[in-house]
């Protein structure tokens, strides 16, 4: 049973649509603490912890029992946290939102709410634990002004994320939690913003994340590929046109992205691909925030932040002249580079279970992915980014019998470009290389059906031919 006094401190706190009687929130609070997938657990002013739920419990590795009186200090010194959110709370005064790592590995972002008493008096530290690991896109604007001021207000001069918006951006790795806290805390200034990085890498989903964080978040986020038109047809779709412009021009005009975007922001993908003379009319605007439309001798004014991105070397475009360096610097005030999916493949797992899990509710599907085959997707190198997982995935769950996708379901020709890889990687003759691997499907299939006698009838060979390909080929080049 919880102390029923904890809880009447932290019934002040929250707000219902009517009046409940202390037994009746006692028994809400007992199953909010019980069912929440969230970690929560309650301290005292000096940091001793009174109440603890299951999923603390879980994501700390410890058990109740364990921890229940101890101080929060003791749980930093012991590597259970790398920090200590009550801490913060503690010195501050304030609530504090921090991100950080849990012993175990896991990214965790953790509130940490002062509890005070009728005297403004402090007198419990609520603190929320998600494991953030596998949903970081925010949803909504996070500025602390407007916010209701309600028990779970966080400040965010620490990281600026609150864990109740997080639901998409998958990461886990130290470089891409770098380029998160990156964008968070640029969103929030007026400023242009260049994301740089190779197609699929997500540039998009971290633009729309700045949106969300930024001043501009009530107004429209408007997206263009600067390379899906030509120049002619980019400028009139970017700036707009007057009636009767141009030949096939609207008889009513038609207004641009850019002014569609106003109190917004105008995501420029592609802006390599921009020609020099688009590139003036838009260092003209990024100057003075006017432009032309078409056919137009009277100038706009409007309040429209631009991000820009590109795959390409935009230093590499300048040297050879068909960018601008004063567009360049203009657009440039903060840069966000992306890396590819090839420098952090510890989120290639947490990528296939996240795609897992989304398109198996969308398309009613129940599948999952053997380690074997996820091994294999951990060695590739993914050109295409994760783009391409995700595409890959989809692939594999909209073709794929079974229930479980193993490596035989993996398409071709990305086994192909693997094999390929492990080749080069290895200075061995391409008789051996064979020999390999034909043995590593072997062992695939002898997993699978669990005997050799059937994984031979499935390759349509002998078990004796089967059992010699084992035996022959040497150990030394089967990884």
């Amino acid at each position: 049973m919880i102390d029923e006094t904890i809880i009447a401190e932290l019934s002040n706190h929250f707000h219902t649509g009517f009046n409940l009687k202390s037994e009746d929130f006692c028994r809400l609070f007992e199953g909010i603490m019980y069912h929440s997938r969230d970690g929560l657990f309650v301290t005292d002013h000096e940091g001793n912890i009174v109440m603890l739920n299951k999923a603390s419990e879980e994501m700390l590795g410890l058990r109740t029992a364990d921890v229940l009186g101890r101080n929060v200090r003791d749980l930093v010194h012991e590597g259970y946290y790398d920090s200590s959110v009550t801490l913060l709370v503690l010195e501050k005064q304030r609530p504090v939102t921090i991100l950080q790592t849990s012993w175990k590995g896991r990214k965790v972002l953790t509130t940490g709410i002062p509890i005070v008493d009728d005297h403004n008096e402090l007198k419990f530290v609520l603190v929320n634990d998600r494991d953030v690991s596998l949903i970081k896109m925010l949803k909504e604007n996070l500025e602390p002004e407007n916010l209701p001021q309600s028990l779970f207000q966080c400040n965010l001069g620490e990281l600026g994320v609150d864990s109740a918006y997080l639901e998409s951006i998958v990461f886990s790795s130290q470089c891409m939690e770098e380029v998160i806290q990156t964008a968070v805390r640029a969103a929030k200034f007026n400023v242009s913003i260049l994301l740089t990085g190779k197609s699929g890498v997500g540039k998009s989903l971290i633009a729309r994340l700045i949106h969300q964080l930024s001043p501009q978040k009530n107004g429209p986020f408007i997206d263009l590929n600067c390379g899906s038109l030509p120049s002619s047809l980019l400028e009139s779709e970017l700036f707009g046109y007057e009636p009767g412009a141009f030949t096939g021009a609207s008889a009513k005009g038609k207004k641009g992205l850019l002014e569609c975007a106003n109190q917004g922001i105008l995501f420029l993908d592609e802006i390599g691909e921009m020609d020099r003379s688009l590139q003036v009319k838009l260092l003209k605007f990024l100057e003075t925030k006017s432009f032309f439309k078409v056919g137009s001798t009277t100038s706009r004014t409007i309040d429209t932040r631009i991000i820009a991105a590109t795959n390409q070397d935009l230093d590499e475009l300048i040297r050879a002249g068909s960018f601008r360096k004063d567009l360049f610097f203009r657009l440039n005030v903060i840069s966000i580079h992306i890396p590819p999916l090839s420098e952090r493949k510890e989120e290639i797992e947490p990528l296939v279970k996240f795609f897992l899990d989304r398109l198996n509710q969308e398309f009613q599907t129940h599948k999952t992915m053997s380690e074997d085959a996820l091994n294999l997707l951990r060695e590739y190198k993914f050109p295409g980014n994760v783009r391409e997982l995700e595409n890959l995935i989809k692939r594999l769950i909209t073709l794929t019998d079974e229930d479980e996708i193993t490596p035989r379901h993996l398409p071709r020709d990305l086994v192909s470009r693997l094999h390929e890889i492990n080749v080069l990687n290895q200075d061995v003759s391409l008789q051996k290389q064979v020999a390999a691997f034909e043995t590593q499907l072997i062992k695939t299939h002898i997993r699978k059906y669990g005997s050799q006698r059937k994984a031979a009838k499935a390759l349509g060979i002998n078990q004796s031919t089967l059992s010699r390909k084992l035996r022959d080929t040497p150990p030394h080049i089967l990884h």
